[in-house]
């Protein structure tokens, strides 16, 4: 099925769809999910010469639509267990493989549920969102309609049972701001009216952008990302303003403040130039532009070292470990000792050879950003040496800069407020530096509210193994695939300081550790899964031994008469064990071990040993 047949199909369903940038999540249209269209003329524009781009379903009330992702990397396939035990088994309907490994379940739309985060690794998809849809791919991996649960057959959404939608309906969140209301619906067109009113009195981007910002973390159910929180900033900035509203106040005795009157306005085409753009980023692969990550580990794991060198590397303009970075200016809160911190950029410097660094910026002491007036000193502190943007900010340790309880989301939300005025005002990639979770159960998150989970456009786990080797890996990449870890150690490096005491003070710098790398995990040839591929292959031979493009294929229907006229199971039985939704199952477990691939109305075999060797047996058979 083509590109274009299978987007008209979806509209015909009255499901509106909407063309993605190839290998891509963003919209390839000017106002991404609010274009989405059944329009038949449209979709055809969209997709008829364009076979590399992906699609789209917009979710909500529009298509009928509700959406549980389940994302495993963040957790989704544990939560979504506990989520099913607590709230019951739905009836059957269609779901979605996603090309990150985990799941789209589609349920019928009802009024009231609204997106958001679920749990961990579970998205709620409802109006103002959109998910990708077969047969969109992302670095060669495709989506693919659930063989026993795929709409082409005409497999319904499920409808959501009563026990469902009392955990579905979030109640009413109060605004955080007194005598505010919550802005629902289309987040983006509330910021931009209140962006615009702004403009239309004068207001500059930067004080826009301070403002909408807070906004968008205090009266937005579900914040939007930093990064469109700035593309609305910069749009409405283009707008020349009728009147400087705080210039001229001096100059009557009364100011009209007048609420701006509509919403319909023109712009420049050439704006569309640029937008939607590809991801963009501060480090390659590792660090989005215009967003927050974290860099998170256990005390003395190395994070400031690695956090260092990152800035360090950025202000000079050079790659982080064969990463591209942007070079610019780096702001660096720094919240432990200030002599500790001058040895390991003197080391840093003297190992790289470089004789300044003023594109790094690096505070006296740590301020407690949770606190009202710490973004305004922080500006201030900025402005006495840069009148241009700062690149990036990075906050080490946050514990050293908060006053509040890093286990309290109110007093997380918080800080993220601060640290996102700041950005905002300064146009920057914030980076925060922060301890891993205590107990053993948390070892792979940061400490602390799992609000900062939340907020995070990424994260980066660094630990230190006993023969001193650091690791870096990402634990977490929002909108791109995450990057392959790598090792590194502290080199030693004589500064030609001396104590009060004549003896030689040396500082120390992460480097990559030549000649080591972190291997991708081994996959488990454990006896349970050596069971499910001999019955796969059992099955295949069993069913013929067919091939599709050349690997040996079998159906699913095959599949379950194997099981149940070879090996004695029912038809219920039999039709559990092959869904690839049941975890622990022949399926589940051979896609989890990349053994098998979906492919038309079963699975190809994958592993290419194997599939040789099956290829070769049949050969020989003839």
């Amino acid at each position: 099925m083509t590109l274009l047949d299978a987007a008209l199909t979806y509209a015909s369903w009255g499901w509106p769809v909407l063309p993605i940038l190839p290998n891509s999540k963003l919209p390839a249209c000017a106002h991404g999910v609010h274009d989405a269209t059944t329009d038949t003329g449209q979709i055809t524009r969209w997709f008829a010469d364009r076979d590399d781009l992906n699609l789209a379903i917009a979710a909500g009330s529009r298509s009928g639509l509700v959406v549980l992702d389940i994302d495993p990397r963040n957790g989704g396939d544990d939560s979504w267990s506990s989520w099913t035990d607590e709230r019951g088994a739905q009836s059957d309907g269609a779901v979605q493989l996603t090309a990150g490994g985990g799941q789209h379940y589609l349920a019928a739309y009802v009024e009231g549920v609204r997106s958001c985060k679920l749990r961990d690794g579970i998205d709620l998809l409802a109006d103002g969102r959109y998910f990708l849809a077969f047969p969109s791919r992302i670095e060669g991996r495709a989506y693919t309609w659930e063989v026993s649960s795929d709409p082409f057959d005409g497999v319904p959404p499920m409808a959501l049972s009563e026990r469902w939608l009392e955990g579905l309906r979030p109640e009413p969140r109060k605004p955080a701001v007194v005598g505010a209301e919550l802005i629902t619906g289309n987040r983006n067109a509330g910021l931009a009216a209140l962006a615009g009113a702004m403009r239309h009195h004068g207001m500059t981007r930067a004080e826009i952008l301070a403002a909408i910002a807070v906004a968008n973390e205090t009266r937005c159910e579900v914040p939007l990302p930093a990064s469109e929180v700035r593309q609305i900033a910069e749009s409405i900035a283009r707008y020349e303003p009728e009147h400087d509203t705080a210039a001229n106040a001096s100059m009557a005795d009364d100011v009209f403040i007048e609420e701006r009157s509509s919403t319909y306005f023109l712009t420049r085409a050439t704006s569309f130039l640029t937008e939607p753009s590809p991801l963009r980023w501060l480090i390659k692969g590792w660090v989005p532009e215009s967003g927050v990550t974290m860099v998170f580990g256990e005390s003395g794991a190395g994070k400031t070292f690695v956090t260092l060198d990152m800035a360090c590397r950025i202000a000079c303009g050079l790659d982080w470990h064969g990463r591209r970075t942007k070079k610019g200016v780096v702001v660096y809160l720094c919240g432990e000792g200030n002599f500790g911190f001058r040895q390991r950029v003197a080391a840093w410097a003297t190992l790289h050879g470089r004789t300044d660094l003023d594109e790094l910026l690096v505070s006296n002491k740590a301020l407690d950003l949770d606190s009202p007036s710490a973004a305004a000193e922080i500006l201030r502190a900025v402005r006495e040496l840069t009148a241009g943007d700062v690149d990036c900010l990075i906050v080490d340790t946050v514990n050293n800069h908060m006053a509040g309880d890093e286990n309290s989301a109110r007093d997380v939300r918080g800080m993220f407020a601060s640290c996102n005025v700041v950005a905002a005002a300064l146009r920057s990639t914030v980076i925060l530096n922060h301890h891993i979770g205590h107990n053993v159960d948390a070892k792979g998150r940061a400490r602390g509210s799992s609000a900062w989970k939340a907020s995070l456009d990424a994260s980066i786990l660094v630990s230190k193994g006993e023969d001193g080797a650091i690791e870096v890996s990402c634990a977490k990449m929002k909108d791109a695939e995450p990057p392959a870890p790598f090792v590194g150690r502290l080199v030693p490096v004589p500064l030609g300081w001396a104590d009060e005491d004549g003896d030689e003070v040396r500082g120390a710098v992460f480097m990559l550790a030549e000649g080591e790398t972190v291997a991708a995990p081994k996959k488990k040839a454990d006896g349970k899964l050596e069971k499910h591929r001999k019955v796969f292959e059992g099955a295949w031979w069993a069913s013929g031994a067919e091939e599709r493009d050349g690997s040996p294929y079998l159906s699913r229907a095959a599949l379950r008469a194997y099981l149940v006229e070879h090996m004695g199971m029912s038809e219920a039985s039999a039709n559990q064990l092959t869904k690839p939704t049941a975890t622990g199952k022949i399926i589940a477990e051979l896609l989890m071990a990349e053994f098998i691939t979906s492919h038309e109305h079963g699975w190809i075999i994958s592993n290419d040993e194997h599939a040789n060797a099956l290829r070769l047996a049949r050969a020989g058979l003839r």
